[in-house]
This record gives C-alpha cells, structure tokens and sequence, in this order.
C-alpha cells in the first residue's frame, strides 16, 4: 500500500522530499462526540457510515454512546477497503489512528466517488488518514455538492491531516460547496480538469449561482496532472495559504493552477496564493509543468500572489493577470 503512494505517476518518476514534511505530524483526536462506531474485520466503513447516517447500528458494527449530531467513525491503524462509493448525509467525524498509518482505499472502479457529502447543510470532517485508490481507477477521491445549503456559516468538509491520493477524476471534486484543508497532502491523483483539486461552482433550485469555496492552509498539492489545471481547476473562490504546489503538469494549460469563469460571475470569483499570516511561510510553487501553456498559473480573473516563492517552473510562467508571480 505505502508503496503505490510513495510510486510513481503516468510513468514519471518523482522527488517527494518537501511534501514528505505533511507526513511527520498528526491532530489530537476528536474530542466532541455522540455515538462512535469503530471499523473492524466485520464492520466495513461502509456499514459504519450507514449506521451513522440512518441513525441505526449496521449488522457487523458496534455502537457506543448515543447517536446524537457530533457521531464518530474511528479508523484504527491498518487497511480497511470501500467497496462502494459512500454517501454521507448526516455531519460527522471521520477520525484516523494516523496519516500514514490509517487507510481508507477504495477497492472498485466505477467513474463515481470514494466519499460525498451529500447533502449540503451538513459538516463532514475527516482526520488523520489516509484515502486512496488500491489501483488506477476513474473515482474522485472526496466529492461535494453545495447546492441549495441553507447553512452558509459552516464548511462542508473540512481535512486536517488527511492524505488524498491516487485518484483518477480528481482527488477533491467541489460543486459549491465550502471546503477547509490544513496539514493535508493531496498528490499522485489525475482528472481532466484539476488533477488535484476540481473547484466549481453550483446552481441553487431557483436558478441562483453558489460559489464553491476552497481554502487549503499549510498543506500541498502536488505531483498531480490533467489536461488543463494540473494542481487545480478553479472557477469559484480559491485561497491557498502557506501552501505547497510542487511538480503538477497541466498538459495543455495551467501547470500549477487554472482559473476559469463565466462572465456574470468573474466579479464573485477570487483567487489568492499567500502567507496564511504576516509571519507564516509563504506559498512556494516548485517545479510545475504544462507542455503549451502557462507553467505556473492561467487565469481569467485578477490572482494576487504576492510573498509566493518558487522555481524550476516550465516558461511562460503566469498569464497577465496574476499578480506577484514567483518565476
């Protein structure tokens, strides 16, 4: 398992020794909780999160306390397979025993998703794990649709120490939702759009636009690739702080990070790459790739990138309207 992380992508081989640091420490364990549900050799995270989900324990699991709105899923250390794309449609915590230690790996090939949140007024929080594909396959990692939320306060899906890794349509796929990453890694997976990260936006039940929101805070997305956007696509709201963009390949455009919008919403979209504090490191784009376009960034809209640091970028580096780009 650790050796299809640690690999190689497309036939390429690849130096690792930066995003390696996001692997070194973890989060302290949920501390908030209602019922926990913890997975074993008969109770599979699918069974889990339909116990969670319908507020009823699944032949093969085993429940402690009492559902409630703050339930746990616990992942111990091992290898444990998703069988099937899984759907969560209650808020709760998906909780690891560690980054490297504890994995989720999806073990079908169907062009769907490991893991959705599927409905938008919840919060699905994921710590120390990893998800993966067990093999090449057409899945997203992690898929969020944000449409028609009524709560606007809260993320849709947060990840704090989370590795996403493997996938073949995209590591993180947003459809308007809201979504935090810190301390995650999210590499090694490819789409055709956003190899690492895919952030759109979605259209409410009354024809009004939501914005997809991705904020990610000292983690990396790196070693990724698809044909426009290898790091990221992005049409919504993006903000990467004190983040790392290392060795993405974008084959016709954006090697790095591609920023698209329609017209009736490029007054609403953003897109920032910085110092997540005066005082924090900056984010550093190394190495990124795009055989007949911009290595580093294409954007349609203004992306202030003032502070970022970076080198080895495929030329030309940033289209016009990137601002402070590093070279």
């Amino acid at each position: 398992m650790n050796s299809t992380i640690f690999g190689t992508a497309s036939g390429r081989s690849h130096h690792v020794t930066l995003v390696m640091l996001l692997l070194l420490t973890s989060a302290s364990a949920a501390t908030a909780e209602a019922a926990t549900i913890t997975l074993n050799s008969t109770c599979t995270f699918v069974k889990a999160v339909a116990s969670i989900n319908t507020q009823t324990t699944q032949s093969g699991c085993v429940r402690s306390g009492t559902y409630g709105s703050s339930d746990t899923v616990v992942v111990p250390n091992g290898t444990y397979n998703i069988d099937s794309s899984v759907d969560i449609r209650r808020s709760m915590t998906i909780h690891g025993g560690g980054k490297t230690t504890a994995y989720l790996q999806t073990t079908f090939a169907s062009y769907a998703y490991a893991i959705k949140v599927a409905m938008p007024s919840i919060v699905a929080k994921l710590d120390n794990l990893t998800l993966t594909a067990a093999f090449a396959n057409g899945d997203t990692g992690i898929s969020v649709n944000g449409e028609n939320d009524t709560n606007l306060n809260d993320n849709n899906l947060e990840l704090n120490y989370v590795v996403v890794a493997g996938f073949g349509n995209s590591g993180i796929y947003n459809q308007g939702g809201r979504i935090l990453v810190q301390n995650t890694l999210i590499y090694l997976n490819s789409g055709a759009w956003g190899g690492g990260v895919l952030n759109t936006n979605g259209q409410n039940s009354n024809g009004s636009w939501v914005m997809g929101s991705f904020v990610a805070k000292y983690s990396a997305i790196s070693i990724n690739q698809a044909n426009i956007g290898g790091g990221v696509y992005n049409t919504g709201k993006l903000d990467l702080r004190s983040t790392l963009l290392q060795q993405n390949y974008g084959v016709y455009e954006g090697g790095a990070i591609y920023v698209d919008s329609i017209d009736e919403l490029k007054s609403r979209a953003s897109c920032n790459v910085r110092r997540d504090t005066a005082s924090a490191a900056p984010s550093e784009i190394d190495d990124n790739v795009s055989d007949s376009g911009f290595g580093i960034i294409s954007t349609v809209i203004p992306c202030a990138m003032a502070g970022t640091i970076g080198s080895g970028n495929s030329s030309p580096y940033c289209s016009a309207l990137a601002t402070g780009c590093p070279q």
